[in-house]
């Protein structure tokens, strides 16, 4: 388990990735240099890290589940987790043993990635995929150490997360296109989301004025957001749930923007399926799994779970390789626009 100090430093870190040591200091009333030491040894042990994502609603995409021959769940998992526009892989209880969130910028990325790119291992004996257009929540979390007075001080306008409210009334322009040069960004980003101007620069062949006039511009307008995860186990999050569940087509929007604020997700999204919701949750007991049940049947008496799932293993989350306590091992920074021939949103 991490110590109160790892504790604060990540949801500081998760309220403002980007923030500098000293701001961080500031508030935390703590040296700079000591909380930069602490980060580097949370970096580098795995618990920890920063990493670049589109937004809820551009994260499109699709949950793809692959039944497999018995015994090779993981294989299959690792195996898929070497795809850079699969973000997620983990294996499952239930009929279909492996599920992966595959990512792609547009209902035709989406086509080509199924379609033409995404691998099928051997061992794979059947599979069925759900579409989604965008996310409900499950990007942003935090572990809620920080008090209010001291999460208003961390927060950086550009990079604070939009409400629950202005997720849903979303604009035109917050499904604009993003260029070559913010896509080979967000890429350069994907190792460490912590990353110096300056070295961005080198690797984009650009300055570090313009790398980060150009970041703060898709961070102002909502295009991009950045991630602090850490290694669920070592926070008290114990397993994982999978959800598939039937909503009212006139609920579907307030059900799933219900869901994707509760501290627990970790991916809400419409699907195109009879069970049109599909939720994954962090759990810190089997006990937990009954909470969340009796909560959603509290609060939304209209729905139906169709399946609900444990998760046996992550082994790949978002974009890093995960060993059984969920720290870090490898990195394969995601890319949406991997093989689709789509390299625009």
């Amino acid at each position: 388990m991490l110590d109160e100090l790892d504790l604060t430093l990540v949801d500081a870190l998760q309220v403002n990735p980007r923030a500098s040591w000293a701001a961080l200091g500031d508030v935390l009333e703590l040296a700079p240099i000591t909380l930069a030491r602490r980060w580097q040894r949370l970096a580098e042990s795995g618990a920890a890290w920063i990493s670049v994502s589109l937004n809820n609603w551009g994260s499109r995409g699709a949950v793809v589940e692959f039944l497999c021959r018995p015994g090779s769940e993981l294989s299959v998992a690792r195996e898929l987790s070497e795809v850079p526009n699969i973000s997620t892989v983990c294996v499952t209880t239930g009929e279909y043993q492996v599920l992966a969130l595959m990512l792609a910028p547009t209902l035709t990325g989406i086509s080509v990635a199924l379609l033409e790119a995404l691998p099928v291992p051997d061992a794979v004996v059947r599979l069925r995929t759900h579409v989604y257009g965008s996310t409900f929540g499950g990007i942003f979390w935090r572990l809620g150490v920080l008090n209010r007075m001291q999460r208003d001080q961390v927060r950086d306008e550009l990079g604070k997360p939009p409400s629950p409210i202005a997720r849903a009334e979303t604009t035109p322009r917050e499904s604009r296109s993003l260029g070559s040069e913010d896509h080979a960004l967000f890429l350069a980003l994907g190792h460490d989301g912590r990353r110096a101007y300056t070295d961005l620069a080198e690797d984009l062949g650009s300055t570090p004025q313009a790398v980060k006039r150009r970041l703060d511009r898709l961070r102002r307008h909502g295009d991009i957001v950045f991630r602090c995860d850490v290694a669920r186990s070592l926070v008290g999050w114990h397993s994982m749930a999978l959800f598939w569940i039937r909503v009212p087509d006139a609920d579907l929007q307030v059900v799933g923007r219900s869901i994707g604020t509760w501290s627990e997700t970790r991916h809400c999204a419409a699907v195109a399926s009879p069970a049109n919701l599909c939720v994954v949750a962090n759990l810190r007991s089997l006990e937990h799994l009954d909470e969340l049940l009796l909560r959603l049947a509290r609060e939304h008496p209209s729905v139906e779970v169709v399946d609900r799932r444990l998760v046996l293993r992550q082994v790949k989350v978002y974009g890093r390789i995960v060993d059984e306590q969920g720290r870090c091992v490898r990195v394969i920074p995601v890319d949406p626009w991997f093989r689709t021939e789509d390299h625009l949103i």
